[in-house]
């Protein structure tokens, strides 16, 4: 808004200067002057360009990612239009045609505002990447770019509306009442921007992090925007999750403080087992599984006397939580095959059944004796229907 207002003087200047028919070479011949700034104005911003683009594509000074890099790529565009929108300003200006062209020089006016705003938009979203992508404690959450594209859409606005000079008092005055109805209706997107902004300063997590849900669902936080975020699951599904679900639920990040994280896997093996033997064969398979960090070092912890065996836990770091299932596949696989080679003996639950013989014989007497009482019955029956 300041930039506009600015250039607003401005020409309000050269106006005033080119009156002064004294002061402008040229200032009797105008067509003369016109032809001239239009020269000037078109191989300077052909010289911007030039330099612009020979700056990027030739420099080595700055990585990709280099704040300094995307500053020079978003300024040299609106930078050289600018000059040669100001050429054709300025012949108008000559010309005295300015105050006549409301509309063209609304028009010029407009274009600078929107590649100005355009650059400050792109700048600003990149950097936050470039911050973001340096090996700092201090990082942006994505919510403040979205912030920052609104931010520069509603001054575009603003600006727009002061060079067509376009009275927003009628909209002002049933703007209470409009914010009201609009509160009402958005009440649950603006408890998700509201979560967001909670989140993002309460450090709950960021993009590329590992997080579990209430629910049980795992995945890895791929953007977090003003309304939602998105999660990532280990089945290659997206995960859409309301900004104010999260900030009312708890959420495990196992990537924080640091992304490695520690994995315990028990061991078990029979009584008599010498408990040195297990402790060298499993550190050493650890030693030979890549996935596995070296520091910390892994442990062995001997947990307890089981009712069957002695039970054993690894723990050991991986660099990222994803591996987990990885490193535990192989230290399975390896251990078994150092249990056997050592002779070392896993044990595994065992029941046994008995059958009784005695169990048997009383089963036949019982047997025996309801047939004998089954015999006596029907002669008796027969008796006392013939006394009738």
């Amino acid at each position: 808004m300041e930039s506009v207002l600015t250039m607003i003087d401005i020409s309000h200047s050269l106006e005033f200067l080119l009156q002064s028919t004294g002061e402008i070479p040229f200032s009797d011949r105008p067509w003369l002057l016109v032809i001239a700034i239009l020269v000037v104005s078109y191989f300077l911003s052909q010289f911007i360009k030039w330099g612009g683009n020979k700056l990027l594509d030739q420099s080595n000074r700055w990585a990709d990612n280099s704040i300094n890099r995307a500053f020079f790529e978003e300024i040299y565009i609106p930078l050289y239009v600018s000059v040669a929108l100001g050429g054709i300003y300025l012949s108008l200006s000559v010309l005295e045609v300015v105050e006549s062209s409301y509309f063209l020089v609304g028009t010029i006016l407009s274009i600078l505002v929107v590649l100005w705003m355009r650059a400050a938009k792109r700048f600003g979203g990149e950097w936050i990447e470039a911050v973001n992508a340096t090996e700092s404690d201090y990082e942006f959450s994505p919510i403040f770019k979205n912030f920052w594209t609104i931010f520069i859409l509603l001054g575009t606005g603003i600006s727009l509306l002061i060079i067509w000079e376009i009275d927003i008092t009628p909209f002002l005055a049933s703007a209470g009442i409009i914010g009201i109805i609009l509160g009402l209706a958005a009440q649950e997107a603006i408890g998700n921007l509201i979560g967001g902004v909670s989140l993002y300063f309460d450090d709950t997590y960021k993009t590329g992090d590992v997080i579990i849900l209430e629910d049980g669902q795992r995945g890895t936080v791929t953007d977090i925007g003003i309304r939602s975020t998105t999660a990532l699951t280990r089945d290659n599904i997206l995960v859409t999750i309301p900004n104010s679900v999260l900030n009312s639920a708890s959420v495990v990040n196992e990537s924080a403080p640091q992304r490695r994280k520690r994995i315990r896997v028990q061991i078990t093996v029979a009584y008599g087992t010498d408990y040195r033997d297990v402790e060298e064969i499993l550190l050493g398979v650890c030693d030979e599984i890549s996935l596995i960090l070296d520091s910390p070092s892994p442990r062995v912890m001997f947990r307890e006397f089981g009712d069957s065996a002695l039970v054993f836990e690894l723990w050991a770091f991986v660099a990222h939580p994803f591996s987990e299932p990885r490193a535990i596949d192989r230290i399975n696989r390896l251990v078994y095959d150092e249990f056997d080679e050592a002779d070392i003996v896993i044990p595994f639950p065992q029941r046994e059944i008995s059958f009784l013989e005695t169990t048997d014989e009383a089963s036949s007497e019982h047997l025996e004796q309801s047939e004998n009482e089954k015999e006596y019955q029907y002669p008796m029956e027969r008796t006392n229907k013939s006394d009738n």
